[in-house]
């Protein structure tokens, strides 16, 4: 893998991860196209995941601080024979914790069942990119909603989590898609965008630790430490804009401009799957 191509895997990856066009949809694609020319190394890729983690960890540091804390003291209340989730913080907590489970579940099936082929086909890619974009459409077409993290109903954070899981499918953007969701249920838009990203930290996190038996099984690090230093920075510094862009975005009601990039990302998929563009 030579620099330029770290670089550019650090973009796609920092870009991808937060913006609504689906990270997997685009490796799919990428791969169908160039195979293994790409310099494809598993320990690099997941070392690119850890570096948009950084990205939203940073900008929603507060957030994430308060769920740590919280987290730390569900348990020991539990610990205690006295749980207590009647807070504000203890209401946001539970709220990610049940929006995370449908996806940990089923992420987890699919490893554990070998399922990870079936999700590599381009003409299903190009099908979830129609959906993507239908859902970027619409977000635009919801009004604000009333809940925050101080109201939301459980069984909406299940919605939202059941949209969130079915999003593992390539070409369906798991931030558009919870983002959508969060929109169709009532969170106000704000709120939406937060705990959508919020929720990408469990589900980035899981992703990388379940690699890590793969990347041990591959024979560890194969690219040059200088392209880890360079698709590290890309990743982070472009995972940051993306999230910025997004908030900015939201409130604008612009999200259609990803559904028409979606759109012309479908026709370019089936194109590439039917044999008409190659590499």
């Amino acid at each position: 893998m030579s620099l330029l191509q770290a670089l550019i895997a650090g973009v796609i990856q920092g870009l991808t991860e937060f913006l609504p066009v689906s990270s997997s949809g685009h490796l799919v694609i990428y791969g169908a196209l160039f195979g293994d020319a790409g310099g494809s190394d598993l320990a690099f890729t997941v070392f690119l995941h850890i570096a948009t983690l950084l990205a939203v960890i940073i900008i929603f540091r507060k957030d994430v601080w308060l769920l740590i804390r919280e987290l730390i003291g569900a348990v020991a209340d539990i610990l205690k024979g006295k749980p207590n989730f009647k807070t504000e913080g203890r209401r946001f907590l539970l709220l990610v914790i049940i929006a995370t489970i449908p996806a940990a579940l089923l992420g987890v099936g699919i490893k554990v069942l070998g399922l990870d082929s079936a999700l590599e086909n381009i003409f299903l890619v190009a099908v979830m990119l129609i959906v993507t974009a239908v859902f970027m459409f619409l977000v635009d077409r919801f009004d604000s909603g009333v809940y925050t993290r101080k109201n939301a109903p459980f069984k909406t954070a299940l919605g939202i989590g059941l949209f969130q899981a079915i999003a593992i499918l390539p070409g369906l953007s798991r931030s558009g898609t919870t983002i959508f969701a969060g929109s169709m249920f009532g969170l106000k838009k704000e709120f939406a965008v937060k705990f959508a990203f919020i929720l990408s930290i469990p589900a980035i996190l899981g992703s990388a630790i379940m690699e890590i038996k793969d990347v041990a099984g591959a024979g560890g690090l194969a690219a040059h430490p200088l392209n880890w230093v360079i698709g590290f920075v890309a990743a982070f510094i472009c995972g940051l804009f993306s999230i910025v862009f997004i908030r900015v975005l939201m409130k604008s009601r612009k999200f259609y401009v990803f559904g028409i990039y979606c759109l012309a990302a479908s026709a370019f998929a089936f194109l590439v799957g039917s044999g008409v563009i190659h590499a």
